[in-house]
């Protein structure tokens, strides 16, 4: 009876201790499992970025004298074109001014056509020897005066009618009157914005691009961007990356990019639009492996299994859905047995027999 005992308990110690081997993986089965060496590519990293359209001409303009507005000529929203009167000013006084010097110009011509006179008289009393060397030394002086006197009004009346000119504003460009910051009978200086102008040609798209991609993008020639305006029914359209500014903003880690728009682009200033950009990067490789390849875990992450040695090794790595059933995994190498099928079973280091299927 106590031997009977003995040998049952032996029985459920082997038993006990069979299980454990089993499962701290000391007691393991091999499993055949399908494998392919996978052919590698190199791959392009896309950027999407959203910017904003950009007038290359947009300006803030002033009076280029402080006075009373007069007369407004444009309002917001009108189509204006270079040299078009914008805004007047009172000018009553620099008319006047005006006036004043015009009159001291005639004065002044008066005088140099007197002393200019005087001095050919006196030349030519000169020639009979009547006359002293001396009055012909004065004569010329008071000539000489009267020329420069002439040459100064010259001068006020240009200054003079440049300043009457400068109560008048015109547009510097063609463009959009943008805003309108004044109104008949308020006093403006030169430091006051009177009217904001937009040119609508010439437009560009600016990018804020992050600063990990300049190296990259600054290293490469012509680089192609597929912009997408953010308008309903708005037509994409192909453009280059026209400049890139190699000062990265302090607040955004990033540096300016921009990019020409076609004049056809039916765009406007302000508006958004995306922009994708197709960066290069040899040194990034990937390889297809089929969907069966992927094991999901239970934490939402994924991996897949190589043959090393005879046993499964693991590797954690996330992967691209490809069409036909396949996917996309980056930076692996393309020597390794990858394991197509069984992956739900494995564990890392578990004894496998592989049977090669060759490329894909």
């Amino acid at each position: 009876m106590l031997k009977g005992y003995r040998l049952i308990k032996w029985l459920t110690c082997t038993s006990v201790f069979s299980t454990l081997m089993v499962a701290n993986g000391l007691a393991q089965d091999v499993i055949n499992v399908d494998v392919v060496y996978p052919n590698q590519t190199q791959t392009n990293q896309t950027l999407v970025l959203t910017g904003t359209v950009e007038a290359k001409q947009y300006a803030r303009l002033a009076s280029l004298e402080a006075g009373r507005v007069d007369s407004l000529q444009v309002e917001i929203g009108d189509v204006v074109e270079r040299g078009q009167i914008l805004l007047s000013l009172d000018s009553k006084l620099a008319e006047l001014e005006v006036e004043g010097a015009k009159a001291n110009l005639n004065a002044a011509q008066v005088n140099q056509a007197e002393a200019q006179r005087l001095y050919q008289e006196v030349l030519a009393l000169s020639k009979q020897q009547v006359v002293a060397q001396t009055l012909i030394a004065e004569r010329a002086a008071l000539l000489a005066s009267a020329q420069a006197q002439l040459a100064n009004a010259q001068a006020q009346l240009s200054l003079q009618e440049e300043l009457l000119v400068r109560h008048t504003l015109r547009a510097p460009f063609a463009g959009i009157i943008a805003q309108r910051n004044v109104d008949i009978g308020e006093w403006v200086t030169q430091q006051s914005p009177v009217f904001d102008l937009v040119a609508q040609d010439n437009l560009r798209l600016s990018l804020a691009i992050p600063q990990e991609y300049y190296a990259t993008l600054s290293q490469q020639g012509a680089i192609n961007v597929e912009v997408q305006p953010d308008t309903g029914g708005g037509m994409g359209f192909s453009a280059q990356l026209s400049r890139f500014v190699p000062v990265s903003n302090s607040a955004t880690r990033a540096f300016l990019a921009q990019v020409d728009l076609p004049a056809q682009s039916d765009m406007v200033v302000g508006m958004s639009a995306r922009a994708q950009i197709t960066i290069p990067n040899t040194s990034r490789s990937a390889i297809t492996l089929p969907r069966s390849a992927i094991k999901q875990h239970p934490d939402g992450g994924s991996s897949v299994f190589v043959v090393e040695n005879g046993k499964a090794k693991r590797i954690i790595t996330t992967y691209t859905n490809l069409p036909g059933n396949m996917v996309q995994i980056n930076n692996q190498d393309t020597d390794q047995a990858f394991i197509i099928s069984a992956v739900e079973l494995l564990r890392d280091g578990m004894p496998v027999v592989a049977n090669t299927q060759g490329s894909r």
